[in-house]
């Protein structure tokens, strides 16, 4: 079996790299921390220790800085929620425990502040819908696929089903977000028992 070869990095290479995950940890906190609008180039800059013109150097601008961040957040938040989905023995265990670690990912303040309640800001909503497409749909419709073929639920159109599956998962992963720090445990309780209420519901028995 031939091995492959990986490219070796130059130094300038391995520092530019290492300069735009520092910027994008920069990025994340402080848009977590203050929100799109209160956060400028400048804080980023200072807080990641590079200059504005190096920050520059990697991204076009604050927009597409917030862009990058949420791409970051989203394909980790999906292969969190895919290892959940994989790891449980059965695919309807799969399904819930996919859309548990999806809420719970949801109540992170990291992901809930930036991705659900920053994104629709900082970006044109057509945009965030897209990235939403991209991801979190990708996932609860390959979930609801999953579930016609192991006959756990009902043959539904596929695309249809998928959709106002998202759109009520994504309710609840906005009530999530959008609550006070002291309510969201609460939040998060009552969201995830209503969701999972309504995923037994269509479960064929």
């Amino acid at each position: 079996m031939l091995s492959v070869v990986q490219p070796v990095k130059s130094r300038r290479e391995e520092y530019s790299a290492a300069t735009r995950q520092a910027l994008l940890d920069s990025a994340t906190a402080l848009f977590a921390e203050r929100g799109y609008a209160r956060t400028s180039l400048d804080e980023i800059a200072g807080r990641a220790r590079v200059t504005k013109g190096a920050l520059y150097g990697h991204f076009a601008g604050k927009q597409a800085l917030f862009r990058a961040v949420l791409e970051e957040l989203e394909g980790a938040t999906t292969r969190e929620v895919s290892r959940a989905i994989e790891a449980a023995a059965t695919p309807w265990e799969g399904a819930l425990a996919g859309l548990d670690a999806f809420l719970r990912a949801c109540r992170d303040t990291v992901y809930g502040t930036v991705v659900m309640r920053e994104g629709p800001v900082a970006l044109p909503y057509a945009e965030w819908c897209a990235a939403e497409e991209l991801h979190s749909y990708a996932l609860v419709e390959g979930m609801v696929a999953m579930l016609v073929e192991a006959g756990e639920i009902d043959p539904l159109p596929l695309e249809p089903a998928a959709r106002i599956i998202h759109s009520v998962v994504g309710s609840a992963a906005m009530l999530i977000a959008a609550a006070a720090p002291a309510d969201q445990p609460q939040a998060f309780e009552d969201a995830r028992t209503v969701v999972l209420r309504l995923a037994e519901g269509i479960r064929r028995r």
